[in-house]
């Protein structure tokens, strides 16, 4: 046996024995087949359902005036008022309604979220005679103020000089964005010390946010004559397509008769039963539509998720409530119109069936939740997952976001199924300890589904979580061959097969760019090839399109505009992708007055005027036309309301109506029981005996304006590597987010998300072509060199490749029109030749470490200058390890690294930059670095000779975005890292000696720094070599035998064995010293 193996053979042994160890108690076996079971439902409650629903969405609608009304409602409880969204300069003003002197202002801060404290500590106050023009009046100026407890509130008095104004209007100053919220605002008119006379006032703010609510009140307007108006429009429309509505129009004719007779002081409930009866009437024409030539939907019911409410959070199993099922809505009795039935139920009959609801499943699988489900084109069976649970409670601990470690080893794992609508047959087709959700049939009978199997953790959500992301995978019909189709570190979402044969889903990534703003359509072959991005790949607002699905006869798609943060719910919009890719111009919103759950709404409305809906969250659409959808619809402030989701036939004219809805479910996904014409099956181009793929591209530079061609030489190819997931030791971690604000938060976590692993580097041709070869299910990006191999441009996102796949672009490009999925024809000096090998870093093609790649670029050159207690230009280059936080473990950087990173030597791409753009040429890398740049100063380029290998190291790290650490964090290790920069006992004795021997001379902090300890060479530790040969200006010690001396070298002897034996992150990128290796006698070179 091959002694390389036995490691292997101990991690599959522990591994088992853990799984062992957490074995999920068996569930019942699936069974072969189900019995589903029909129930009626009534008119009587029909009509209750559509009367409530339609009262529901008479409430006022939520605009920045309904909430901002919360900061003067004389309501002063520590909580916020108002909450406007994450901008830059965000703003809250009030409108006193006359011009007036004021004499006081006071403001409340909000108390109740600590990461919010000192948000308003950079206050503004402007004041205003029309709300157009301003002066400012105080200037807070990073002072903190409190509210009705603990700190003052913030009190502004204008003395005997008192400004008049009728507006007032508070701002933080910030070009970055962030949240206004407060809890109350009084103004107090000079001399009239007593009435705050902003109490009621209307109020206005810059924006809305998703925890922004109606502040305001009222009784109900019943909007009657509007939706006469719209009736009025749908009859004509009706006729013209051959629709019989003769009595509808006479009774539209009588409505409006009584509503223009109605007097000024009509009873509230005359109002509302005249209401009632119009909306029944304009029903009966909104239900007629031709485009409702089915009879039967299928839809599913399940409660709405309470928890991990995220893009990337919904695929775990105990996330909703056990319930619900797959059902069919279809008519009461055979060959009656079901949506005729529907129209208009009697109100004199009221316990007569107007529907049959059909429970498919009927708990053959036992409790649990349908997870996504999609329709075979025949429409005779449909496939869809199943979260199967032990009760028909949610398990201890689901709220928890903490425990999911330990949840995702006890609880059954999303499975996927297929269910015959016939013969009613059930099959279970996958299995094994990762979920596979929201499948999607593809042309030729394969599954295109969502899954964990990629082993991916989550880069972000604190150290103290273990959640996974999921890519898209694909298995033929009988669930077998299951084969991965994207590499995505961050996760592909809620796929579907469009009318042209391809596959849309929504794809979130931040690879040097925004976690919040990049969730975007992408498209890819159904059998994993020709990935490429379709809408939203470079503009922030809104943040994610979500569910995206074919328009018959249409190029459009029907889409979710939704948060990051958030379930798929929000506007319900059109995707014109033909617009352009990055043209939010492109996105026609049908419910124009509803907005994201959170960020920012661009695009424009609808020209027919879409919905007036005051407030909701649309989801799981489903398009008739480009006019006219099925979707699910929630009337609730907050997306995640248990029940809150039923089903609804919408039209971009504004009629919105209800067609099923269940009061202790939420239903979503309706879908047409009936055939569908089946898209073209596109041909496989995969090739699963190789492991590349193969690139051609034309030019790389066109595209790159501002770089001229012939500078760009070659082409690097570099991979974001994705964070370990096993449901054994749980998730890996690389960097962490400092609970959004530790001291130097954004420098010393996340200077990047991943480590970087450079393939090589490709030879481009004097033409600009180039051909070359990739790993397949890698993901990858790209950068354009100079001659130098020094970066010139650079790609902030990424894509993988299937393998055998033969891709082909033009250049660099911002649209689709300038790629291919097959090559373009061989034209070109690389295209007409072999691929090209790729040019490899120094480090050859493992992640770059700094502490093993840079480092010693730096111990070679600048710490003879850049070292000690007064280095040179006050950086310090040296190469000692330093802490990080105390509650992580493994985190720590070294001094030099440190110093590079928080004196800006380096031009990084931030890592949690707010940035959807496209990179611009040159916005980046070793050539805009001052620590490259400085080799070729006049005060460096005489002294500072690098090697050419050397400067390679160092421009190919920048370029790289200067990652630190190319490993992860084990957060369950077998034994725990030793970190001598955390060691405080190891700091204290230090402390000790120094303050007896050297604090005459020095300040003893600063020279019992841990991280002067030499680990490789201990002896020649800093503090031990500087007193001795008298470096200090006197010899402080006698001599090697000075008793202080040998304690301090014990000291940094057994702290570089300790961390050699038990190494940090970044020790284990270098080979262990030949001293640690010797046992049983003094190692030689210890002192060396």
């Amino acid at each position: 046996m091959k002694t390389g193996l036995i490691p292997a053979l101990v991690l599959t042994l522990l591994c088992a024995l853990a799984h062992a160890a957490d074995a999920r108690p068996p569930l019942p076996p699936v069974p072969a087949f189900t019995s589903p079971s029909r129930a009626m439902l009534t008119a009587g409650e029909l009509r209750a359902l559509v009367e409530k629903d339609w009262l529901d969405g008479l409430r006022q609608p939520l605009t920045p005036a309904a909430d901002a009304a919360g900061a003067c409602d004389g309501v002063k409880n520590g909580a916020y008022a108002f909450h406007t969204g994450q901008e830059p300069n965000p703003w809250w003003q009030v409108d006193l309604g006359a011009e007036t002197l004021i004499g006081r202002i006071v403001v409340f801060n909000r108390l109740d979220y600590a990461p919010g404290l000192h948000n308003a500590d950079t206050l503004q106050i402007f004041a205003s005679p029309d709300g157009k023009n301003w002066t400012l009046l105080h200037d807070n100026q990073g002072r903190h103020f409190g509210g009705i407890s603990g700190a003052a509130p913030l009190t502004v008095t204008f003395g005997a000089q008192p400004p008049a104004a009728r507006f007032l209007r508070l701002t933080i100053p910030s070009p970055a964005p962030i949240f206004l919220h407060l809890d109350e605002v009084e103004v107090y008119a000079a001399g009239k010390d007593a009435e705050n006379i902003a109490l009621g006032k209307p109020a206005n703010q810059s924006s809305l946010s998703q925890w922004s609510t109606v502040k305001t009140a009222g009784p109900p307007a019943y909007p009657t004559a509007t939706h006469l108006r719209r009736g009025r429009e749908l009859a004509a429309r009706l006729q013209e397509q051959g629709v019989e509505i003769t009595e509808r129009l006479r009774r539209l004719d009588a409505l409006e008769a009584r509503l223009a007779a109605l007097p000024a002081d009509t009873p509230a409930d005359a109002l509302r039963a005249l209401y009632l009866e119009t909306r029944w009437t304009v029903r009966g024409l909104v239900l007629a539509d031709p485009l409702l030539d089915f009879d039967r939907m299928i839809f599913l019911k399940r409660h709405t998720q309470e928890t991990y409410p995220d893009i990337c959070l919904n695929h775990m199993p105990w996330v909703s409530r056990p319930g619900g099922d797959l059902c069919v809505l279809e008519p009461s009795t055979d060959g009656a119109p079901l949506f005729a039935a529907l129209a208009e139920p009697p109100a004199d009959a009221p316990d007569q069936p107007v529907a049959g609801l059909r429970n498919l499943l009927n708990g053959a699988l036992g409790p649990g939740h349908v997870h996504g489900m999609d329709l075979w084109f025949e429409g005779d069976r449909v496939v869809f997952g199943y979260a199967r649970a032990r009760s028909e409670e949610p398990p201890e601990g689901w709220l928890d976001r903490t425990q999911s470690y330990r949840l995702r080893r006890e609880e059954e794992p999303i499975h996927l199924f297929e269910l015959g609508l016939r013969d009613h047959l059930l099959r279970q087709l996958s299995f094994g300890e990762w979920s596979d959700l929201d499948p999607a049939y593809a042309p030729n009978g394969d599954i295109v589904f969502v899954s964990e199997r990629c082993g991916t953790s989550l880069q972000c959500n604190e150290y103290d979580k273990d959640e996974t992301s999921c890519n898209l995978y694909v298995m033929r019909p009988d669930g077998s061959g299951i084969r991965r189709m994207s590499a995505n570190k961050d996760g592909d979402y809620l796929p579907n097969t469009l009318d042209n044969g391809l596959i849309a889903y929504t794809r979130w990534e931040y690879h040097e760019r925004s976690w919040a703003l990049i969730q975007s359509v992408w498209i890819i072959r159904p059998d994993g090839t020709g990935a490429d991005a379709l809408f939203k790949q470079h503009f922030p607002n809104p943040w994610a399109v979500e569910d995206a699905r074919s328009i018959p006869g249409s190029t459009k798609l029907v889409a979710i505009a939704a948060g990051h943060h958030t379930l798929p719910v929000g506007p319900l919009i059109l995707v014109d992708h033909g617009r352009g890719v990055n043209e939010p111009q492109g996105i026609g919103i049908v419910s124009p007055r509803l907005l994201p759950p959170e960020g920012g709404m661009d695009g424009v409305p609808v020209p027919e005027g879409g919905t007036d809906d005051p407030a909701g969250f649309y989801s799981t659409p489903w398009a008739l036309s480009e006019q006219t959808f099925l979707a699910a619809f929630s009337h609730s402030d907050t997306p995640g309301e248990p029940a809150g989701y039923g089903l609804y036939l919408v039209d971009v004219h504004g009629n919105k109506e209800l067609i099923y809805r269940d009061p202790a479910l939420s239903c979503f996904d309706p879908v047409p029981l009936r055939p569908r014409p089946l898209p073209t099956a596109l041909p496989e181009l995969v090739d699963t005996e190789k492991e590349y793929a193969e690139c051609h591209i034309k030019n790389v530079a066109q595209g790159s304006e501002g770089i001229a061609p012939e500078d760009v030489r070659y082409l690097r190819v570099a991979e974001p590597v994705g964070w370990p997931y096993d449901n054994a030791r749980g998730g890996h971690r690389y960097g962490e987010d400092h609970r959004y604000g530790g001291p130097g938060a954004e420098w010393k976590n996340l200077t990047n998300w991943t480590p970087v692993r450079i393939l090589g580097d490709v030879p481009v041709q004097s033409d600009g072509s180039a051909h070359f070869r990739v790993p397949a299910d890698t993901a990858v990006y790209f950068q354009l060199l100079d001659k130098d191999r020094l970066e010139l441009r650079r790609m902030r996102s990424f894509i993988s490749f299937q393998p055998g796949e033969l891709r082909g672009c033009v250049g660099c490009h911002e649209t689709r029109a300038g790629s291919q999925v097959l090559p373009p024809a061989r034209s070109g000096a690389a295209l007409a030749a072999a691929p090209a090998g790729m040019l490899p870093a120094p480090w050859g093609d493992r992640p770059v470490s700094f502490l093993r790649d840079i480092q010693p670029v730096l111990d070679a050159h600048c710490v003879r200058c850049h070292d000690g207690l007064t280095p040179a230009g006050g950086l310090d280059f040296s190469g000692g390890l330093t802490s990080h936080d105390e509650e992580i473990p493994g985190y720590g950087y070294n001094r030099a690294f440190e110093t590079i990173i928080t004196n800006g030597l380096v031009s990084l791409s931030p890592a949690r930059a707010q940035d959807a753009s496209i990179t611009p040429p040159l916005a980046y890398g070793a050539r805009k670095s001052r620590l490259f740049t400085a080799l070729d100063d006049a005060t460096h380029k005489g002294e500072v000779g690098l090697s050419a290998d050397e400067r390679l190291r160092l421009a190919m790290w920048i370029d790289a975005n200067a990652p630190y650490h190319d490993r992860f964090v084990d957060k369950r290790p077998a034994r725990p890292a030793y970190d001598p920069a955390q060691d405080k006992a190891l700091a204290a004795a230090l402390r000790g000696v120094h303050e007896r021997r050297c604090v005459e001379c020095h300040e003893v902090e600063k020279i019992s720094r841990t991280d002067w300890i030499d680990l490789e060479r201990p002896g020649r530790s800093r503090f031990l070599t500087a007193p001795l040969g008298g470096a200090c200006g006197k010899k402080v010690y006698t001599g090697r035998t000075d008793p202080d001396y040998r304690k301090v070298r014990a000291l940094a002897r057994d702290a570089a064995a300790k961390a050699w034996k038990d190494p940090r992150r970044d020790l284990q990128s270098l080979d262990r010293p030949a001293w640690t290796r010797v046992i049983g006698r003094k190692p030689a070179g210890i002192d060396r």
